[in-house]
């Protein structure tokens, strides 16, 4: 960017008179303003396609919550930093889904039903009251988790007399069927929070039977299988920090929060109790308008990754430990999607020269890069990316890549699956205009996406690594 972009010009006066300004709700208010002056280079596809196009996005990239994948596959979770944009109807049109690691998976059926769900808004005074059995009247998820192909939650707003509340639902046929539990005392807060907007949920996250969270802004937690929630307060953390991205994978919960101080940190916990320790590491706010956080889990390692506009920075776990990471393409000049099929063995899509000339003439465009030592080392990929815009990465075998986007100049959306590293593909045609929010695996062969169509999103899974997908449909509030 050249110093006479009217863009740079007005970031760097915003910048300049917040300089002596202590308090990070100036902070953020500045920030949640900039995104109209954000210059539209190219046209994206998937989650975010829809922080450009409709002018915000979710806790996940898009307008929808990102999700976890446990054990087999890795979690993908893209936030955006709180006050940096507006996204209509709060976390997302489209449920997060974040599927444990249970062998084993129910077999497709003609019996299949599909899950159709609209964003829900801001909620008023919070309710603690446990919702009637069923689907409470008007429930509207924003966030849904499964420890199990089977054993599920979803969070969303539900009417409590003439308001509404939030809303916590359970599942134990993989979504065919819902019953209301406890949800927290704590109001619903689209994502991201405005400035001054409070305390508030839009997330949520289950490690087992028992242990879940809440969170977004706030951070809840339940370790008695929602007979009761719990308020949570990370030590070290001021008054402004918010929750934005948080998942569980071998036995430990992982949440990366914005400081209130321009930067990330990463807490960890036991996911049996609330002993959350703050890392030292620190991943700076980029310049951008509307940082994205993606939060990797494999086992017991772990990336992060964020994105704003460009690669910025990262951290990554190993053994235990949260230390600075430079991401890959992080000289290519625009956005990268990771993923990891083990502790060792990550994926990633990169579009470089978006924002741009990159640092080396071959990373222009849609490239992949494979790394098997963990993220040490990136080498790109000879395999032809068949998206042009890629909003969502899953590798849920070594070896095999599905990719969520669309491609060609009247842009067509789609699911590309490889099982060769990307040597071929089969690609699983969606509806026209439609856009892949969330992508990820439960087992190598049973996966799911979020599909955002106007203002309704759906459920699609798979059940033979990504070959073939199809809707499914639960029971509707």
């Amino acid at each position: 960017m050249s110093e006479h972009d009217p863009f740079e010009q007005d970031l760097r006066e915003v910048m300049d008179g917040l300089a002596s300004e202590p308090a990070p709700d100036e902070l953020r208010a500045r920030i949640a303003a900039i995104p109209r002056l954000e210059p539209a280079p190219r046209r994206w596809g998937g989650i975010a396609g829809f922080f450009r196009a409709r002018g915000g996005g979710i806790r996940a990239l898009s307008t929808l919550a990102a999700a976890a994948v446990l054990v087999v596959a890795a979690a993908l979770v893209i936030a955006t930093l709180p006050g940096s944009g507006n996204r209509p109807g709060g976390q997302g049109g489209a449920p997060a889904i974040s599927p444990g690691g249970a062998a084993g998976s129910p077999a497709a059926s003609s019996g299949s039903q599909v899950v159709v769900v609209t964003s829900p808004g801001p909620s008023s005074a919070p309710s603690a009251s446990p919702m009637p059995a069923g689907v409470p009247a008007g429930f509207q998820a924003a966030s849904v988790t499964f420890v199990s192909p089977s054993d599920g939650w979803a969070l969303g707003t539900g009417s409590c007399g003439s308001s509404s509340c939030v809303a916590v639902v359970h599942t134990t046929d993989g979504g065919r069927t819902w019953t209301a539990v406890a949800a927290p005392a704590a109001a619903f807060q689209p994502m991201p929070p405005q400035p001054g907007s409070g305390a508030g949920v839009n997330g949520i996250r289950f490690a087992s039977a028992t242990d879940g969270w809440a969170f977004g802004p706030s951070l809840w937690a339940t370790h008695d299988g929602v007979a009761t929630w719990t308020q949570v307060s990370i030590p070290g953390l001021g008054s402004g920090a918010q929750v934005v991205a948080l998942e569980t994978s071998a036995g430990t919960v992982q949440a990366v929060v914005y400081d209130g101080n321009a930067s990330y940190r990463i807490a960890s916990s036991p996911i049996g109790s609330n002993s959350w320790q703050l890392s030292a590491v620190k991943v700076p706010v980029g310049a951008g308008p509307v940082p994205q956080i993606q939060l990797v889990l494999s086992g017991s390692s772990g990336w992060m990754v964020e994105v704003d506009r460009v690669v910025v920075g990262g951290a990554r776990l190993t053994n235990g430990t949260w230390s600075s990471w430079t991401p890959p393409c992080a000289t290519a000049m625009g956005p990268a999607i990771v993923a990891a099929s083990t502790s060792t063995d990550l994926v990633a899509e990169c579009n470089g020269g978006v924002w741009g000339t990159p640092q080396d003439a071959g990373q222009t465009g849609n490239h992949l890069y494979v790394s098997h030592d963990g993220g040490s080392a990136f080498t790109q990929s000879s395999s032809p990316v068949p998206l042009t815009e890629v909003g969502a990465v899953a590798a849920p075998a070594n070896g095999t890549i599905v990719l969520a986007g669309s491609t060609g100049t009247s842009p067509v959306p789609a699911i590309d699956t490889s099982t060769n590293g990307g040597a071929s593909w089969t690609t699983f045609g969606l509806p026209a205009g439609a856009s892949v929010t969330y992508l990820g695996f439960t087992t190598a062969s049973q996966g799911v996406a979020i599909v955002q169509a106007g203002t309704q999103s759906h459920l699609y899974m798979t059940y033979d690594g990504g070959g073939t997908w199809s809707e499914v449909r639960g029971a509707a509030g």
